[in-house]
This record gives structure tokens, sequence and C-alpha cells, in this order.
């Protein structure tokens, strides 16, 4: 029988009582001792004292759109009881977060949402429920972006979290044509034949009003096209169309930067085109359109665009 030396005994006795220590080590932390938090646990931090936040994009309907704001009970075990949490509208915070990000969100007016209550009950068992909020999206501006913020005021008897206590919905507008689209087509500029059209090419429609949408290329509202080789662009001209939204007709083409823009330029619809959108069967989702519109420069008809567009998805 093979004899277990002295030293190999000590050291066997060293290691079982650094790992007992180890195991008692008071520095590790025991989430069992947690204590319950009430939580709007959805969004991003910028982690400037402003708020958490979260973008949320509506289409333009009559009627009421449905929207839920998760409240969450964070704790190791679920909930023993019903929780009763009160929330409210807090403008202050939109002040707050316009400052610490530099942005000029403006306050969701009283009229466009309804709150069907200002409390909302997690059920015991439950970790999370969802608040319901109703947005009146026709009573908003297009072209606003809107902060909705909401704030746990009173956690049920639990400890309202500082970090996620608030929550900022970012709101935009979009009707629905609204999208990214891939472009091909053809352009023609008969004052210069060497700036010709640059296709295929990713443009977004970007809601201008309840059926208007104007050009977007790369975030930008131009027109991106060829001058030779290079690529360039031409100034102070974007396309704004106007939808008729019982047929999907387009029904006239205007310059995003005006009629006239400071340079002359203007937009007109060519009537020789489809200039209709084709819709998904239920008619709420683009799948292509056709359209030819005009450059017009200094009251002359200069550029011609013959284009077919194809939805490829949301913006």
């Amino acid at each position: 029988m093979k004899k277990i030396s002295l030293y190999t005994a000590i050291l066997g006795m060293a290691l079982v009582s650094c790992l007992t220590s180890c195991l008692k080590d008071s520095t590790q932390p025991d989430f069992t001792t947690n204590k319950p938090v009430i939580e709007l646990p959805i969004g991003s931090s910028a982690g400037n004292s402003g708020g958490n936040s979260i973008a949320a994009a509506f289409k333009i309907v009559n009627t009421p759109t449905d929207y839920s704001i998760y409240v969450n009970y964070a704790a190791p075990d679920a909930n023993a009881q019903d929780v009763v949490v009160t929330l409210a509208v807090d403008t202050a915070a939109v002040t707050k977060f316009n400052q610490v990000n530099g942005k000029a969100y403006t306050m969701l007016p009283a009229d466009a949402y309804t709150l069907l209550s200002n409390k909302v009950t997690i059920p015991k068992g439950q970790r999370k429920v969802q608040f319901p909020v109703k947005i009146n999206t026709a009573n908003l501006d297009p072209t606003k972006t809107y902060a909705f913020p909401l704030a746990i005021v009173d956690g049920g008897g639990f400890t309202v979290s500082g970090n996620f206590g608030l929550l900022i919905t970012i709101i935009s507008l979009k009707n629905k044509w609204d999208g990214t689209y891939s472009v091909t087509g053809t352009m023609v500029d008969k004052i210069n034949s060497s700036l010709t059209g640059e296709y295929p090419r990713t443009f977004q429609l970007v809601t201008q009003g309840p059926v208007t949408d104007a050009l977007s290329d790369n975030n930008s509202f131009s027109h991106g096209i060829l001058s030779g080789t290079s690529g360039t662009s031409y100034g102070n001209f974007s396309p704004v169309f106007t939808m008729d939204p019982a047929t999907n007709i387009i029904t006239s083409a205007v310059n995003y930067y005006g009629q006239p823009a400071t340079n002359g330029r203007s937009a007109r619809l060519d009537p020789t085109g489809d200039n209709k959108f084709i819709m998904s069967a239920d008619g709420t989702t683009p799948v292509s359109f056709k359209v030819k519109y005009i450059m017009v420069e200094n009251g002359g008809d200069r550029s011609f665009f013959d284009e077919t567009w194809t939805y490829t998805g949301s913006r």
C-alpha cells in the first residue's frame, strides 16, 4: 500500500481550507438578498442622466393606434402578491432630455394620446405586464419628431428603479408609402448630355404629410446622378410626390426646396408615366411603382426621369 507523505497531507489540507474560505468570501455577490425593484426595462440609455429612450414609428391613420410599454417587477423570486404600479406623464423630462442630448423633440400633445388608466397591476406570480397607451396619429404633424415621457411615480410598495424609472418614447410618423426602395431607370438631361442617371440605386421615401413623401438619397434630400463617371447630384432638387390615398395614384410632384428653389429649379409630374403604386393585398404596404417626372429649370423642362421603384422594407 502506498504511503501518503506528510508534505502531501499538509498540502491537501491547505487546498481544502483555501476552497472553503473562497466559498465563504463575503465579497462575492449574493443575489438572493436583492430587494424587488419596479422598472420600465425596455430602452437605451445615453448614460448622461437624460433618461432612457426607445424609438417608435407609427403610420398615419384616422383611428387611435395601440401602443404599450412594459412594466417589470425585478427580483430573484416572482412577486407574492398583486402589485399596483402608478405612472404619469413627465413633461419636464422632455426638456431635460433635449438639453443633455442636443435634441429638439416636441412634447407629444395631450390630444395625441390617451391613457386608459394611470395604473397597471402586475399579477401575483408574474414579473412583466404591458401598460396600454393609444396614440392619435391624426392629430400630429408628420414633419416633427415627438417625445412621450412616462415615469413610475408609485411602485406599489416597492422601490422604483433609479435607472429605469423613466422611459421616453421618441415618436416619428410614416404614411403607407414611406420606406426604402431599390430604384432602376433612366435620366436624360437635354442641356448637358454628360449628366446621366446612376442606377440601380437605393432611395427612401420620407413622409412629409399624410399623402406626401420626399425622395431621400443617402439621408439627403437630393437625387444622385453621374457626371461622366463621377457621382454627383443636382443642387436644391428632390421631388416630393403627392398620392391619392384611395387609388395610390401619384397626382403631382414638386421640389422639396420650393417651386421654384432659389436656383430656379422646380419639379413636375410627367403625365405619360404610369405614376401609380402597386400595393400589397391588404393595401397597407407598397410593392412597387413606376413614375416619370421632370426637373424644370428657369421655366423650361431640363431633365427627364423614368424610374421603377421596388419596395425593400421600412425606413
